[in-house]
């Protein structure tokens, strides 16, 4: 029974092992048998012309398919380009920003300065005054 199930499987057209020779074996078993060969012969061209149909419905929906898909693709790579391109600007303008801010927090930083400087000049005055009043005191 396995040999059997095994020749089935190599008279398959869809089997990886087909062989031609058990196939038409099975077809005709006996020389009186090769008298329905027109009609495997009209049967074979008949599913040739289907095949042959089905191939190129296949191909002219894989062309579609394929064409629809660089479609998709061109305008992906459209939006792609559009998108690096606000990259760029979102970029520039953050550097921009930044040139803003280290502008602003310099001049935040010469005006910490001259706040300390001032405060420091106003201490150092007010010392001197004290000093002046308490000289003027010893004085008189």
């Amino acid at each position: 029974m396995a040999a059997a199930t095994k020749d089935e499987d190599k008279s398959s057209l869809l089997s990886p092992d087909y062989d031609p020779l058990i196939h038409l074996n099975e077809m005709f078993p006996d020389p009186s048998s090769l008298s329905a060969l027109p009609a495997v012969q009209v049967h074979l061209s008949t599913h040739l012309e289907y095949l042959d149909k089905e191939i190129k419905r296949a191909s002219a929906k894989q062309r579609e398919q394929q064409a629809a898909a660089q479609g998709q693709i061109e305008q992906l790579q459209t939006e792609l380009e559009g998108l690096f391109k606000n990259v760029e600007e979102v970029k520039m303008k953050a550097e921009k920003a930044d040139a803003v801010m280290g502008s602003l927090t310099g001049g935040i930083r010469r005006l910490d300065g001259a706040k300390r400087n001032l405060t420091t000049s106003m201490t150092a005055l007010k010392r001197l005054q004290m000093l002046s009043r308490f000289l003027k005191r010893l004085t008189f």
